[in-house]
Parts: structure tokens; C-alpha cells; sequence
């Protein structure tokens, strides 16, 4: 039992996935233990996850230098104001990109801005570039973010570039720096926002265990079924972090997704208990054939003993009847030599 509570974390992960009859095991572990699986699984799920998006980022990054490159022809930002293409409205939709949405349009008026801005609100993720402002919409926020251009020329100096002061800038751009900087961003949002939530779903598949334990007849605690719901997790985030990685490359997308992934951890902690109870009523019907076997076993001994009572008793008698028999074969002894000596004078005497 040591040894087991003693796994290391990849023997864990595989032990989650595969065997219901050591979640006794994990039921009786320190729950800051078992914490702290939970965060190392949700870690490394978020830094795959951040690579698969990092990668996507940079495929956005390099397609947009390049549509910038070819359907840009005109950039000039003066007086803290910004044209492209003259105010020609530029729209680019593709819902696989990183920004599924960013639309262009240095001369909007106010009506269009509002409807612009409804417009990416309805996306994740969107950017709306317009003649005296930027407006960023995330979905880590609940709202979109505006930036005004004349707040971030004064931090960064900047009066006036054009189209090749902007391609001059993205040559000498240093991207690993962005790449690395994003990345290490989306693990860290990835790693909150997923503990955050999967930490409440644990919550609620210890309560549902506690209440079935209940139902079934063992009486679990809720530490216990906390512990299990950790691990019964397991599962569900590798087939959610695979799910990611598949719906990213290719767009698959599955119905229902997030109510599969909900059953699949209800399914393991419902069998995990049965299987506890199960191994309970085996564990006493073997303490009963123990009980019995040592009962029979005392049967046993007691009855030897009684018998060797028994024959204690019987062997005074015995002693008492062999003496009284020797006393009488002695006495028959003197008898008989007294009766064959009397006969011998006879005969001579008759002689």
C-alpha cells in the first residue's frame, strides 16, 4: 500500500485512466497532494495548448505581413490620425485564425463604428482599426478595450510613418521575442482560467460521489471523494487538450463536447465507488471464512483439551486396578506354593 501511495506522477496519470480499484488508494491521500497532481496535469495541459495557439499565432502573424505586403497600398499616420488605402473599408474574416475578425476603415462614421464594434463583439477575438483609435476585443475580457493612437505614439515617440517605415519596422522586429512573450501570456491565462474551473467541476463530482457512497451503503467522506474527483478528471483533460489540438489543426468540432467530458468523470467516480464497495464485501466475506476457520479451529482445541482431561482422569483408576491385581496374583502365588508343598508330603508320607 506504501509503495502505491509512493507513484510517481506519470504511474498516476496511468493508474487514473485504467484502474478503478486503486482509488482507495487515492481516497485516503492528502488532498494537498492530490491538489497538487491536479495543477501539474492542468500545467502541462496548458503549455501544449499555448504551443498549438503560439503556432497558430504565428501562421496569423505571417499571413497578415503579408496581405499587408500585397493588398495595402497606402499608410500614413500624422496628427495622431490614421489613413489606409484612403479610408477604403477592409474587412478579413476567417474564424481559424487566431483574430477571426479585423476590419479596417479610417474613415468611418460614428453609426458605423457602433455597428463595427457590435460586429467583432460577437467574435472571440477581433480587431477594429479606425481613423483616430483601435479597438480590441478578447475573449479572456468581458468587454472590448479601446486604445487611442495618440496615447501609444506619445509612449513609444512616434509622430508620423508611412507603409515602409512600417515594413522597415517588421523586418527588424525581433519575433522570437513576441512569439515568447505570447506564449508564456496564453499558459499563464490557460493555467488560471482552467484550474479555476476545473477545481468547481471537482467540487461537484465530490458531491455527487459523497451522496452516491451514501446511496450505496459505504460511508465516504467528502475528502474522499474530493481526492477521487481529482483523479477521476484525469481522462477528460487529456481528451479535451487532444479535442484542442485536433479542432485547431483541422476545425472538427463534436456536439456536445463539454457534456461527454462532464459524463466520462461522473462514469469514473459512480465505478470507482462500486468498486471500493465491491472490494468492502469481499474483504468481509473473507473475514468471515477467517472467523470461521478460527472458530473451528478453537472447536478443535478445546475438544483436545477436554480429552486430555479425560485421560487424566481415567489414569489414577487404571493405576489403583493394576495395583489390586498385583496384590492378587501375589496372593495366589503364596496360595499355590502353600497347596504343592502339602501335596509332596502326602505322597511321601503314603510312601
Amino acid at each position: 500500500m506504501t509503495e502505491e501511495k509512493n507513484m510517481n506522477f506519470f504511474e498516476r496519470v496511468i493508474t487514473s485512466i485504467k484502474d478503478f480499484e486503486k482509488y482507495a488508494i487515492f481516497a485516503t491521500e492528502r488532498t494537498r497532494k492530490a491538489i497538487a497532481y491536479l495543477a501539474l496535469v492542468i500545467l502541462i495541459f496548458s503549455i501544449v495548448i499555448a504551443s498549438v495557439f503560439t503556432y497558430k499565432f504565428s501562421v496569423s502573424i505571417n499571413n497578415a505581413i503579408e496581405y499587408f505586403k500585397i493588398n495595402i497600398s497606402e499608410v500614413n499616420y500624422n496628427d495622431n490620425n490614421l489613413s489606409i488605402n484612403s479610408g477604403e473599408e477592409l474587412k478579413l474574416i476567417n474564424p481559424k485564425e487566431v483574430l477571426p475578425i479585423v476590419i479596417i476603415n479610417t474613415n468611418a462614421t460614428q453609426e458605423q463604428e457602433k455597428d463595427y464594434e457590435n460586429e467583432i463583439n460577437t467574435y472571440e477575438n477581433g480587431i477594429l482599426l479606425l481613423k483616430d483609435k483601435i479597438i480590441y476585443k478578447n475573449e479572456m475580457l468581458n468587454q472590448s478595450i479601446n486604445y487611442e493612437y495618440k496615447d501609444i505614439a506619445s509612449v513609444y515617440e512616434i509622430t508620423e510613418f508611412d507603409k515602409e517605415d512600417v515594413l522597415t519596422f517588421i523586418a527588424n522586429f525581433n519575433n522570437i521575442n513576441l512569439y515568447v512573450s505570447f506564449f508564456i501570456m496564453i499558459v499563464i491565462y490557460l493555467f488560471i482560467v482552467y484550474f479555476i474551473s476545473t477545481m468547481s467541476d471537482v467540487i461537484l463530482i465530490g458531491i455527487l460521489g459523497f451522496i452516491f457512497s451514501r446511496i450505496v451503503g459505504i460511508r465516504l467522506r467528502f475528502k474522499a471523494t474530493f481526492n477521487m474527483g481529482i483523479y477521476a478528471l484525469t481522462l477528460p483533460i487529456l481528451l479535451n487538450m487532444i479535442y484542442i489540438i485536433v479542432n485547431s489543426i483541422t476545425g472538427l468540432e463534436i456536439k456536445y463536447f463539454s457534456w461527454m467530458y462532464t459524463t466520462i468523470s461522473y462514469i469514473y467516480m459512480i465505478v470507482a465507488i462500486l468498486m471500493i464497495k465491491t472490494d468492502l464485501i469481499n474483504r468481509q466475506a473473507e473475514l468471515m471464512k477467517i472467523i470461521e476457520e478460527q472458530e473451528k479451529v478453537k472447536k478443535e482445541i478445546e475438544e483436545n483439551e477436554r480429552r486430555k482431561e479425560e485421560e487424566k482422569k481415567k489414569e489414577p483408576e487404571d493405576s489403583n486396578d493394576n495395583k489390586e491385581d498385583k496384590k492378587k496374583d501375589k496372593k495366589d502365588g503364596a496360595k499355590g506354593k502353600e497347596t504343592g508343598l502339602g501335596d509332596s508330603r502326602t505322597c511321601t508320607s503314603r510312601k
